[in-house]
């Protein structure tokens, strides 16, 4: 799990930078960044893959806040969901285990 963990630290990390120097992209959408990261870590250049991935992404974003208007503004929560999600989609991993990682780096992250 300790990988995980490191794996979802750097990527925020680089996600929370490239919106700082962008400047004009707002901090509830840097979830989209995560499809791309996840790409760039991965060593990974398939661009229907990516475009699954933003296109996923987008639908469990809009799902999350359907419920909770609010819930846009955490936006660590959702970029390393997202993050996480790129696995998902990538065939990685399957969404138990994805929800046995989340669990694990919601109490290990401070994403809220």
């Amino acid at each position: 799990m300790k990988e995980w963990l490191e794996r979802a630290e750097i990527s925020l990390a680089m996600a929370m930078k490239a919106v700082d120097v962008a400047g004009g992209i707002p901090r509830e959408n840097m979830y989209m960044l995560a499809p791309l990261f996840y790409s760039k870590i991965s060593h990974m250049n398939n661009d229907n893959l990516i475009d699954e991935m933003v296109a996923v992404n987008e639908v469990l974003f809009k799902r999350d806040c359907s419920h909770d208007e609010n819930s846009k503004h955490q936006y660590k929560f959702h970029y390393v969901s997202s993050y996480l999600y790129c696995y998902v989609v990538a065939g990685k991993i399957d969404e138990k285990e994805y929800d046995r990682v989340m669990d694990y780096l919601n109490g290990e992250m401070d994403l809220f």
